[in-house]
C-alpha cells in the first residue's frame, strides 16, 4: 500500500489501482508509490486539491496551459491571473496532473535561472522527485512534434484524496469517489502513453490515421476550450486517448463535451480500440 511520504528518504512500494482507489491517509498527508505492474509511474497523491495546486499548478502553466510563458516559470503574480483568467482557482486549476521526469527537470532549472522563490509544497515536491531518482540529467526529452520519441521514461501523476465541496464559491471541489476514481484512471493513461512504447503508438495511430482533420480539429477545439495549448501536438495525442478511453465520469467527458452523438462516441472508442 501507499504510504505518507515521510520528512526523510525511504524505499517507495508499489501499489495496484486498487490499493491506490482503498487507500486513506491517517495523517492526512501525501502518499507516495510506484504502480504495481509499471514502476516507472511514480503516484502521488494528494490530501486535498488546495495542497495539490500549490504543488504543481506553476509547472503545468510552464509544461502545458494555453496562454502560460514556455520559455520561463510564471511568478505568484501571474500564475494567480492565469487562473483567474481561466475561470477557476487554486483548488480547480487542474483535478489531477501527469508529467513526464524531464518535463518537470526542465520546470525546476528554468525556476533555478530564474531565481525564482518556489512555495514549500513545490519545494517539497522537488526533494521527492530528487530522492525518486527523476530529476538526474540525461532523461528522455519529451518534445511537441507529431512523431513519439521512441523511448520511455519515468512520469509522475497525482490525484488526491476525497473531499467536499465548498458551497461559499462559485467553483466545484468537490471529490466524490467517482471523480477521484476517474481522475486517477485519466492520469495512469497518461502514465501509460509515456512509458509503454506499444500504447504511445497505438494513440499516435489514432490520432494520425483513425481520425481525420476535421474529428482531429473537433477534439483540438475541445481540448483547447480546457485550456490545453492545441499547437502541442503530443498534448493533444495523449488526452486524446485519456478523455476518450480512460475517464469513466461524464462531468469531465462524454459526447456532449465533443459535440457528437452518443453513437459516434462509440464509434470513435472503437477505432481507438482497432489502432493496435
Amino acid at each position: 500500500m501507499p504510504l505518507p511520504l515521510p520528512p526523510t528518504k525511504r524505499v517507495i512500494e508499489t501499489a495496484s489501482v486498487e490499493q491506490l482507489l482503498a487507500s486513506r491517509s491517517p495523517s492526512g498527508d501525501w502518499q507516495l508509490a510506484r504502480l504495481q505492474g509499471n514502476e516507472a509511474v511514480l503516484v502521488i497523491e494528494f490530501p486535498n486539491l488546495l495542497e495539490q495546486g500549490r504543488a504543481f499548478n506553476r509547472a503545468a502553466a510552464f509544461i502545458e496551459k494555453k496562454g502560460s510563458a514556455r520559455d520561463r516559470v510564471l511568478t505568484d503574480l501571474e500564475l494567480a491571473e492565469l487562473v483567474n483568467k481561466s475561470g477557476d482557482s487554486t483548488e480547480t486549476f487542474y483535478f489531477g496532473h501527469d508529467y513526464t521526469a524531464e518535463q518537470l527537470r526542465q520546470f525546476f532549472a528554468q525556476s533555478s535561472k530564474q531565481e525564482l522563490v518556489l512555495n514549500p509544497q513545490e519545494l517539497r515536491l522537488r526533494v521527492l522527485l530528487q530522492e525518486a531518482k527523476l530529476l538526474q540529467e540525461g532523461a528522455v526529452e519529451t518534445k511537441s512534434s507529431a512523431e513519439p520519441p521512441a523511448t520511455s521514461q519515468q512520469v509522475v501523476i497525482s490525484f488526491t484524496a476525497l473531499q467536499v465541496d465548498d458551497p461559499a464559491t462559485k467553483a466545484d471541489e468537490g471529490v466524490d469517489a467517482l471523480r477521484r476514481e476517474s481522475t486517477l484512471r485519466h492520469e495512469l493513461s497518461h502514465g501509460e502513453f509515456f512509458t509503454r512504447p506499444a500504447y504511445q503508438k497505438q494513440s499516435w495511430n489514432f490520432w494520425q490515421k483513425k481520425l481525420n482533420e476535421a474529428e482531429r480539429a473537433m477534439f483540438r477545439r475541445m481540448l483547447a476550450g480546457m485550456d490545453y495549448d492545441p499547437d502541442n501536438e503530443e498534448l493533444m495525442a495523449n488526452e486524446t486517448q485519456a478523455l476518450l478511453m480512460h475517464t469513466p465520469d461524464r462531468r469531465a467527458f462524454d459526447a456532449g463535451s465533443l459535440g457528437v452523438t452518443p453513437a459516434q462516441l462509440q464509434d470513435l472508442r472503437a477505432r481507438f480500440e482497432r489502432s493496435r
